[in-house]
Order: structure tokens, then sequence, then C-alpha cells
């Protein structure tokens, strides 16, 4: 069975709770469509945008999305954007794990600059302008200067380069990256500044074997190279790594999971994937045994390959993540794809009670990285429904929950309006893009 799930998760600091999904703030927070189109019919509640840009709520800053989405509510409700150069402005220098810059808290410096950054990409000339000045004279100036020189086009800060190098001259930024953007346009201008960024660039270590090495070798040279039994860690993982780039099935990982398991079990069970069906066998073995190193990723490779004889094992697995946000998309997407290929009245307990946490994970889950999958099981399960409240979701924060809103909502003039302005939107994703002008 399913179990209930907490919507408010532990590891939040007691002093701040996201607030409830049925709120515009909370569904804010989560980067929800529905609260896009409240505000633009509600501006007087505009004001609560800038909660969601003072403190980055996000449940994962490194996959959840919210550039586009808040750069596009300061925009279209025509918010001042001082608060948020000020706000950049507070924050102190870059300070590496573990130690942490008390004005930076609750990551406003990236959230900062990634927002501006978007907002300039819509001809916003003071944002373009905040990021530039802040180059020549801000405390955290190369991770602003390296983010637009990623997203911008090069004419917009390719003159900041005498300002790089005249920074440079008197302080050693911790977190340059030498061998990226902009320093590899820049090299060759000037002598000086090409040993300045020499000196920053890390000592490199000799591996056994190089990444180039690993490129060119045969399967058969990767699995020798993972039976030999002082090959190290680092190279360990180097070589499951390459096999998952390849995309292809090496069954001979499956002899050598007892050995490999120990080295780095997350990093061998997405070298196992391609497998496919061969490796669902092995994985009921090893979620049955909660001693074997890898019981708790057995589950995913089931999700991925099993069939319904798997489904008790992939319910336990949700069952375990009853307080946490993370890892629920992977084992739903599995049940959803074994039930969808059965008779609608194959477990239909089961199916109804996984359509009704679905519907829940999707509206209340603040980690927005994983609706797009929510999503996609739904409309293998419950496609009437779904597609009913499908066109709302082209005003999210994820741009996969966007695209395939896009591809699949039915064209009411008001979605036929949301397409419109996502296939003019510069700052859209290229994929939203053109699945918003095929739909029109």
């Amino acid at each position: 069975m399913l179990t209930a799930m907490t919507v408010e998760a532990e590891d939040i600091a007691p002093d701040w709770r996201y607030a409830s999904y049925r709120s515009v703030r909370g569904a804010l927070q989560r980067g929800q469509g529905s609260a896009v189109a409240w505000l633009r019919d509600h501006p007087d509640d505009a004001q609560l945008v800038y909660e969601c840009t003072s403190r980055d709520t996000r449940w994962d800053w490194q996959v959840d999305d919210r550039r586009t989405y808040l750069a596009r509510l300061l925009r279209d409700l025509r918010l001042d954007l001082a608060p948020l150069i000020t706000q950049q402005r507070a924050c102190g220098p870059y300070r590496s794990w573990p130690d942490r810059d008390p004005t930076d808290e609750y990551n406003q410096f990236d959230l900062t600059v990634g927002t501006l950054e978007t907002l300039a990409r819509t001809g916003n000339t003071q944002a373009r302008e905040a990021l530039r000045g802040y180059v020549r004279d801000g405390a955290r100036w190369v991770d602003a200067l390296e983010t637009i020189s990623y997203e911008w086009p090069a004419e917009w800060w390719d003159d900041l380069w005498e300002t790089a190098a005249a920074r440079l001259g008197v302080e050693t930024p911790p977190n340059l990256w030498a061998a990226g953007e902009p320093w590899e346009r820049w090299r060759g201008r000037d002598s000086h500044f090409d040993r300045l960024l020499d000196a920053t660039l890390p000592t490199r270590h000799d591996y056994p074997a190089t990444q180039n090495d690993l490129a060119v070798a045969s399967d058969a040279d990767l699995v020798t190279l993972l039976r030999t039994p002082h090959t190290d860690r680092g190279t360990v993982a180097a070589v499951l790594r390459q096999i998952r780039r390849r995309g292809k099935p090496v069954p001979e990982l499956l002899d050598l999971v007892e050995h490999l398991a120990p080295l780095g079990s997350s990093t061998l069970v997405r070298a196992l994937h391609p497998l496919g069906r061969l490796v669902a066998p092995p994985a009921r073995t090893w979620a049955a045994d909660p001693t074997h190193p890898l019981f708790r990723y057995a589950p995913d490779l089931l999700a991925d390959h099993g069939d319904e004889q798997d489904i008790p094992t992939l319910l336990t697995a949700l069952d375990g993540l009853a307080d946490q946000w993370c890892g629920w998309d992977q084992l739903t997407a599995g049940i959803a794809r074994i039930l969808s290929g059965l008779p609608p009245t194959a477990h239909g307990e089961i199916r109804t009670q996984l359509v009704r946490r679905l519907r829940s994970l999707t509206d209340a889950s603040p980690h927005s990285y994983e609706r797009a999958s929510y999503l996609r099981s739904l409309l293998l399960l419950d496609q009437p429904d779904t597609m009913n409240t499908l066109a709302i979701y082209l005003l999210d924060c994820e741009p996969e929950v966007r695209r395939i809103a896009a591809e699949n909502a039915p064209l009411t003039s008001e979605a036929r309006r949301w397409l419109t302005e996502l296939r003019d939107d510069p700052i859209e994703d290229h994929d939203v893009k053109h699945t918003a002008a095929r739909r029109l």
C-alpha cells in the first residue's frame, strides 16, 4: 500500500516552511503555472514574487528550474529590479564548501544572477547593465562573468576582458575555471593575462587510464580493466562512466557486481541500465537482500526493466520515501509503465492509489524537476482527466513540463494564447518553442 506523505520535510530549517500548495504563495514557491495565471489576473499580489527572488525556494538548487519562471513574472508584471540588484551586491565573496556566506544563506546570489541574466536576454537593459557593472566591481565577479559568457552572445561581454585582466592582477579568485569561457576566448590577447590564467589552473594528476585512453578502448579492454584486482576507485568510476556514455549493453558487468559495487554503487547501476531486461532477474535478487550493496538501487533498475511481478517491490520502495521529496519519479514511472501494459481492470486498487499519489506529487512537491515524470505517468494511467488540466502547465517553471503540455494540451483559446507566448518568447527553451510552433 502507498503510505501517507508529509507535505513538510524534516531537513527544512524550522524557521521556514513551504506554504500550502493550495495557496498562491505555495504554488509560486513550487513554480506552478497556476500561480502565474493568478498573478496575471491579480497584479495587486505581485509583491509575492519578491519572496521567491529573495530566497531560493527550489528543493534542489542543482536541477530544479526557476530562472525563466521568475524572469517572466518580473517582466510581465513590470516589477522593479532594484531589490534584486541590491540583493546581489549584498552578498559577500565566494566561499568554497563547507564554509558558508551568511549573506548568501538561501542561494540569493546565484538565483539573482540567473534571473537578471535571463531578463537581459528579453531585452531588459537594466538587468544587462547591472550584471556588466557587477563584473567591474562586485565581490563575486567571476561567477557573474562566467554565467553571462555562457548565456549571452559574445558581443555583450567580450569588451570586459580588460576589466577581468586588471582584477586578476590584484586578486586570485578561488573559483575561476580557466579552461572554460570567457577565459579561453580571451587567451592570446595579452601575455601577462595568459600567465595570470595559467597560475589559476589546478595541478593535474596522472591516472592509470586517462579519459582519452578510455574513449578509444574496446568494451573488452574496459572489462579487463575492471577485472584487474588493483585498479583504483577513480579509474573504476571513469570506466563505468565510459560504458554508460556508450549506451551499449556489457553483460560481463553482471559477473563483476560483487567486486565493483563496494567501489561505487550508483555509478555501477547507471552502467547496468543499458542491459535492459537482462538486469531484471539479478535485480530481483538484490532487492530481496537488505545486505546487498545494490539493495537500495535495485528497485530503480526494476522500475525501468521489470514487469508485473515487480510491482510489490516497487510499492515497498515507494513506501520508504514517505518523508522525502526525491526519488518518486523513477519508481512511479516504472509502476505506471507496467500498469499501462496490462488490462485496465488489472490491479485496480493500486492504479487508483497511484493516480491519487501522482496528482498529489504534481501539486504539492517543491521538487519541480520530477514534475514532468508525474505528468507522463498520469497521461498513461488517467489520460482524459489529465488532458483537461494540462493547459495550465504551459506556464510551469520546468521546460520539460511546458513541452509535455505544449505537445498534449487541448487547443482551447486559452491554450492557443499561451502557446503563442511560448513560441515567441526569446528566453523560452528551444524544444518548447519548436513544439509550440508545431501545435499552432
